[in-house]
């Protein structure tokens, strides 16, 4: 039984984990929700794990194919589960030689850590650089050890009869594919390990109902650096925007036109689907500005999609959209003269209002980098042929 007192969470010793565990398989919503809410910011913090992270994983996989949580009713708690397993194989990766980090030589961790709980001093572990990344590379190492289990549980999750937890069990899939060793229990390993999931998530999306879903497997497949060039055709625009976006697809003309053809309304994206894809954390279209920029190198066959997103920006998102591609318009500075592609950028985002506000530091500072002055009347003059 796992001692969560001698470990830790984003919020000190892990003493109330096991609580938040124990009620997920439970009947009560609202401790459902308070649990739900633990492991998002505590066991799992902005994406960092501790050492209390792995234990805790273990127990919730266990727990997506038990009974207590089956049927259509707790369909999205299990999706949940699904998607804080894929957070954990994501957390595992990186982190630079985690082994010497984890048992520094001549430093016996165990012993200063059993003080420092003994005495109740956080400080003590925290405030000490080698101990603190001592247990950092523990909890990293310990998430990349327990990947082989989670794969086997999101695999299961495949067959789930509800849409939503087979669509968070293929982000999963996707996530630990990635991270996982060669010693997963699926009939393969290494690349072959990943070409029989991406086969099976294929056959699945080619069968799935639900947009949605298709999505979300596809997904899956682009993460396991496989090719679902056959999901291009899809009836569905988010779906075939969705099999676009994977790395091996990126030197594939008919993906990349699929992803400016997404982008010449960027406003319908935000309406492709009901509810949030789960590989995706902010918008989609977000992705699509992004592997628009890094696959096409014409500024020319870029500006369609860049005016039209500049269109329906907002300050909030230049970090996301139109800001790097402003980057891209400008990545050698301002001509002289502009290029026609560089005005006709730079003026659809002084046409939108809502980008200017001397305030919003963001904004000044991408126009700053791109050789700009983040006044939109100056800006105004340089697309007209003033001023420069």
């Amino acid at each position: 039984m796992t001692d969560y007192g001698a470990l830790f969470h984003a919020y000190g010793p892990a003493t109330d984990t096991p609580g938040h565990l124990a009620a997920l398989a439970g009947d009560d919503p609202a401790a459902h929700s308070a649990a739900l809410r633990h492991l998002r910011s505590a066991v799992i913090h902005q994406g960092t794990p501790w050492t209390a992270t792995p234990p805790a994983a273990l127990e919730i996989a266990a727990l997506v194919g038990d009974s207590r949580l089956a049927g259509p009713d707790r369909a999205d708690l299990r999706a949940t589960l699904l998607d804080f397993l894929a957070a954990v194989a994501e957390a595992g990766e990186g982190g630079g030689d985690l082994e010497a980090m984890a048992a520094p030589p001549g430093v016996d961790i165990d012993a200063l850590l059993a003080e420092a709980v003994e005495s109740d001093d956080e400080e003590a572990i925290w405030g000490d650089e080698v101990l603190g990344g001592a247990l950092y590379a523990r909890a990293k190492l310990g998430c990349r050890a327990i990947v082989p289990t989670l794969l086997a549980t999101a695999v299961s999750a495949l067959a789930d009869p509800e849409p939503a937890v087979r669509a968070a069990a293929a982000h999963a899939v996707g996530a630990c594919g990635t991270a996982a060793p060669g010693d997963v229990p699926v009939p393969a390993d290494g690349p072959e390990r990943n070409a029989w999931l991406g086969e099976r998530l294929d056959a699945l999306a080619a069968a799935a109902r639900e947009p949605h879903e298709r999505a979300a497997l596809v997904l899956a497949v682009g993460d396991l650096g496989l090719r679902p060039a056959r999901h291009l055709a899809d009836p569905h625009p988010g779906v075939r925007a969705c099999a676009a976006l994977a790395p091996a697809l990126a030197g594939d003309p008919a993906a990349t036109a699929e992803i400016l053809a997404a982008l010449a309304d960027p406003a319908a994206t935000d309406r492709w689907f009901d509810r949030r894809l789960p590989q995706v954390r902010t918008r989609l279209r977000f992705s699509l500005v992004n592997a628009a920029i890094a696959r096409v190198e014409e500024t020319d066959r870029l500006l369609p999609a860049a005016v039209a997103v500049a269109r329906i920006a907002t300050l909030f998102t230049v970090d996301a959209e139109w800001g790097p591609l402003l980057r891209a318009f400008f990545a050698d500075g301002p001509a002289e003269p502009f290029t026609a592609a560089q005005r006709r950028y730079l003026g659809a985002l002084v046409d939108n209002a809502d980008l200017w506000n001397p305030g919003f530091g963001n904004a000044g500072l991408v126009f700053r980098r791109a050789g700009l002055p983040y006044d939109r009347e100056a800006c105004r003059a340089l697309v007209h042929g003033a001023g420069r």
